[in-house]
């Protein structure tokens, strides 16, 4: 009866393993990509679409509780929106718009004093969509030629390079592109 009692202690032990280990999988970025989501591209089709053009400057595939979804930044114009977009229906969850330096501005009107030409060509928000020439989807394609895997998170910061955070052999990898050149590095440092 005790050996009987110790497989089934046993048993049940494994099991919970099991369960314990499929259910960390299940919620990690990687099984993503395993479930039917829309693709990043109809991501982007999606967003640009809502917002009437312009510039994606962020894009990353996140879990809001058991749902996952797309949360998507453009830059259009004098404009900034943020987008929620569901991953299994394509359907646009939230969206908030706001004038492109409208943040800043405020802080200005308390500080009572106004900024210089050249406090205003610092400011980290001043990306001109006219210098970009490559797009996300080509500097995602570039990033990808350099790390094959799985793309969680993209950025373009205001130095106009694209960051893409890319999932390989369950290792993050940061990949920088030259949003003008093209010219694509590995960083070597910060990867896991």
């Amino acid at each position: 009866m005790k050996k009987l009692t110790k497989i089934i202690a046993g048993t049940v032990l494994v099991g919970g393993i099991g369960i314990g280990t499929y259910a960390y999988v299940e919620n990690t970025p990687s099984a993503f990509a395993a479930k039917n989501l829309i693709s990043e591209k109809q991501a982007k089709e999606i967003a640009l679409k809502e917002t009437k053009g312009g510039t994606i400057t962020e894009l990353e595939l996140d879990r809001d509780g058991l749902k996952n979804k797309y949360e998507v930044e453009v830059l259009n114009g004098d404009k900034e929106y943020d987008l929620d977009i569901a991953a299994e229906t394509g359907k646009i969850s939230k969206v908030e718009e706001a004038m492109k330096d409208q943040d800043e501005n405020d802080d200005d009107k308390d500080d009572n004093h106004s900024l210089n030409d050249d406090e205003r060509s610092d400011r980290d928000d001043q990306i001109d969509p006219a210098k970009i020439k490559v797009t996300a989807e080509q500097a995602q394609a570039i990033a990808l030629k350099k790390v094959s895997g799985m793309v969680k998170e993209m950025n373009l910061d205001d130095d106009y390079v694209y960051e893409f955070e890319i999932q390989k052999d369950g290792k993050d990898i940061d990949v920088h592109v030259d949003a003008v050149t093209g010219e694509a590095v590995v960083d070597t440092k910060d990867n896991d």
